[in-house]
C-alpha cells in the first residue's frame, strides 16, 4: 500500500502545478497603417522672411535651424533632402490612419513618418546625422467629429495621446511606439498638443490647410504662424482622410 502512495502523490502534485500556456490579452493594440498622403506630393507654403511665398514639398521653413535650410536650398543639393527636412519639426514623409484599441475602447491615431536629426557631438555641434522616426497621435472620437461634420475657419484638434517610437526598434515602424503609447494610456499626464486644420479657398478652389501636431507651451512659446506657414491639399484629398477615419 505504501508503495502506491508515493506515485499517487507525484501524480496529484503534477496535476496541481501543470497549466496550459495561454498568452495574456493585450490591453493595447496598434492596427495596420493606412496611408493617406506622401510628403513629396504635398505642397508646403512659407511666406519667406515676410517677402515672398515659396513652395516646398513635405516640409516647412519653420523652427529648427532655418539657416541650414537656406544653405541647402541655395545650392540645390538634392542628396541633402533628408538633412533639410531634419532641420524643421514640420516635415513628413508620409501620414496615415491607424486604429488604436485600449482596454476595449477604440480610438483613431494619425501615424506620421518624419525625418529627425541630431548632432553626434552636441556639445561642439558636429557630425549631424538624420534618421527616420515614427510618431502616433491619438484622438478621441468626439474630437475627430470636428472634421467629419465640417468646420468653419480654423479647427484645433486636441491630441489625446501623442508619442514617438523606440529608436532601437525602427524596423517595427509604428509598432515601435507600443511601449511609449501604453505608458501614456496608463497614466493621466498628457502634453498639450494641437493639430491645426482649416478649410479655405486658393485660386478659386476649395482647399484644406494644415500643420503637423505642435505643443502649446504654458510658458508662452509662440505657436507657428498658421497664416504664413502651412501644408495645403485639395478637398478631394481631404475627403480621402475622412473615408479612412470612418472605416
Amino acid at each position: 500500500m505504501k508503495k502506491l502512495i508515493l506515485p499517487l502523490l507525484l501524480f496529484v502534485g503534477l496535476g496541481v502545478y501543470s497549466q496550459s500556456r495561454v498568452n495574456a490579452v493585450k490591453q493595447l493594440t496598434i492596427g495596420e497603417f493606412q496611408s493617406w498622403v506622401i510628403g513629396d506630393n504635398v505642397s508646403g507654403w512659407d511666406f519667406d522672411k515676410g517677402e515672398e511665398w515659396k513652395e516646398r514639398k513635405g516640409y516647412l521653413r519653420v523652427g529648427g535651424n532655418q539657416a541650414f535650410i537656406d544653405i541647402y536650398e541655395k545650392y540645390e543639393v538634392k542628396r541633402y533632402k533628408d538633412e533639410i527636412k531634419s532641420r524643421t519639426p514640420q516635415n513628413f514623409n508620409e501620414i496615415g490612419i491607424i486604429q488604436i484599441t485600449f482596454k476595449g475602447e477604440k480610438y483613431i491615431g494619425f501615424g506620421i513618418e518624419k525625418v529627425d536629426g541630431r548632432y553626434k557631438y552636441p556639445s561642439i555641434m558636429e557630425d549631424w546625422y538624420t534618421e527616420i522616426d515614427y510618431h502616433i497621435y491619438v484622438f478621441e472620437n468626439n474630437e475627430l467629429s470636428k472634421l467629419e461634420d465640417g468646420f468653419a475657419g480654423v479647427s484645433d484638434l486636441k491630441v489625446f495621446k501623442g508619442t514617438y517610437g523606440d529608436g532601437l526598434n525602427r524596423d517595427k515602424k509604428y509598432q515601435s511606439c507600443y511601449d511609449n503609447l501604453k505608458f501614456l494610456f496608463e497614466n493621466e499626464d498628457r502634453d498639450n498638443e494641437i493639430f491645426k486644420f482649416k478649410i479655405t479657398e486658393s485660386d478659386g478652389l476649395e482647399v484644406v490647410r494644415f500643420l503637423l501636431p505642435q505643443k502649446i507651451s504654458q510658458y508662452g512659446a509662440k505657436p507657428i504662424d498658421f497664416e504664413n506657414h502651412y501644408f495645403e491639399i485639395s478637398m478631394e484629398k481631404f475627403n480621402e482622410l475622412l473615408s479612412l477615419i470612418k472605416r
